[in-house]
């Protein structure tokens, strides 16, 4: 019989260490080695799962969006109320003998700017300063604040009518406030560094 490092009759291999035969453990044996191939396989429940977390995404963004317009809504009802009006007390010149400050109401009556004086608080000198007409959706619905300010430089506050991002101004006369010319709103610009 041939000295072999394997015995034929069975498939386990073996090595001859003088006369004695020492089996080789399992852990050292090789194995031999196979090649897995992962085939992509098509799977609709991984792209209809994405699909409907992409759809919950734009609800929610859209719940939000709509849920933060009405809560801007109620919160200018809360603060200027239906139809928007807001108030101001300023002292301008126009306060006759009492000395008290005039009193200011800006109103979004449809759309349309209107801004009351009452002269040192007088109700019966009321002088009514009618601004443009706000065009749009929902612009019933702006608020119009009012601010004084010397714009020209004449020692006399000048009214500012603040409606969203504009602004217009009111010249303060002797006899009430005009709104502002083309020319004097130019030579305001130039004028500022």
């Amino acid at each position: 019989m041939a000295v072999t490092s394997r015995n034929l009759r069975t498939n386990k291999p073996e090595q001859w260490s003088g006369r004695r035969v020492i089996r080789v453990p399992q852990s050292t044996r090789q194995r031999p080695q196979r090649t897995v191939v992962v085939q992509p396989v098509s799977q609709p429940g991984v792209w209809l799962n994405r699909l409907l977390w992409a759809v919950i995404v734009v609800l929610i963004s859209l719940l939000a969006g709509t849920l933060n317009g009405w809560i801007g809504t109620k919160m200018d009802d809360l603060r200027y109320g239906r139809p928007r009006i807001s108030h101001l007390a300023a002292t301008v010149g126009h306060e006759g003998e009492q000395g008290l400050p005039s009193e200011f109401i800006a109103l979004n009556l449809n759309r349309r700017v209107v801004v009351l004086e009452f002269p040192g608080g007088d109700a019966t000198k009321v002088r009514t300063m009618v601004g443009p007409y706000l065009f749009g959706a929902g612009e019933d619905l702006t608020p119009i604040t009012l601010d004084t300010l010397d714009v020209n430089q004449d020692s006399q506050p000048d009214l500012l009518v603040n409606i969203k991002n504009e602004q217009l101004v009111y010249i303060n006369q002797p006899d009430g406030f005009r709104m502002i010319t083309a020319a004097e709103q130019g030579s305001l610009t130039h004028s500022t560094p």
